[in-house]
């Protein structure tokens, strides 16, 4: 019953901020909605901004467990993808909110291990830096996390699968050239 409960705080306030900006959404209007006390609230989270602190970090989670799955940065950008299409509003309100740090957070953990795992499958069998990974990784999540950004400040009518698929191809095709580069520079 606990995890049920939770679950439909959970949904329920993410139905609510795709209805209205983070500031409008409030204890009282959740708890309505699920039809508990305010008690029980507070028994799960101590504030609205915990609630969101929980959700981003149970989807990151959920995130991080599908892309285990995924061979190419285009699948992995898939996954984004859908995340992105399916909350767009709620991602927007909170974009809008003063809490926008959290969403810039949430999206660059997210996408942490997504890189790497696409980068390190892509030098496995060459001796490579660790600190030229790392590097990779953080230059192609910080590309993707300003166009995700630019795509949520500017509602811009370019569709964001299109984005997805330029960034995912220019990323790997900079990784590639990239590694073959350090192929050549070890053979000398």
């Amino acid at each position: 019953m606990a995890k049920f409960t939770k679950k439909a705080i959970v949904d329920t306030f993410v139905k609510l901020l795709n209805e209205k900006p983070l500031s409008k959404i409030t204890v009282k209007e959740i708890i309505e909605e699920c039809e508990i006390n305010r008690n029980t609230f507070y028994y799960y989270f101590e504030n609205i901004y915990t609630l969101v602190d929980y959700l981003f970090c149970t989807e990151i989670q959920k995130l991080q467990e599908i892309t285990d799955i995924s061979d190419t940065l285009c699948d992995e950008c898939e996954i984004v993808l859908d995340l992105l299409k399916n909350n767009k509003r709620a991602l927007k309100h909170i974009y809008e909110s003063p809490n926008r740090d959290l969403l810039e957070h949430y999206f660059s953990k997210a996408l942490d291990k997504a890189m790497l795992d696409f980068i390190r499958s892509l030098f496995k069998d060459i001796n490579a830096d660790e600190d030229d990974i790392q590097f990779l990784a953080r230059y192609h999540k910080y590309a993707l996390v300003g166009y995700i950004f630019d795509w949520l400040a500017n509602d811009y009518d370019e569709e964001i699968e299109s984005i997805l698929r330029r960034i995912s191809a220019l990323s790997e095709e900079s990784i590639r050239n990239y590694l073959k580069k350090l192929i050549e520079i070890s053979k000398q």
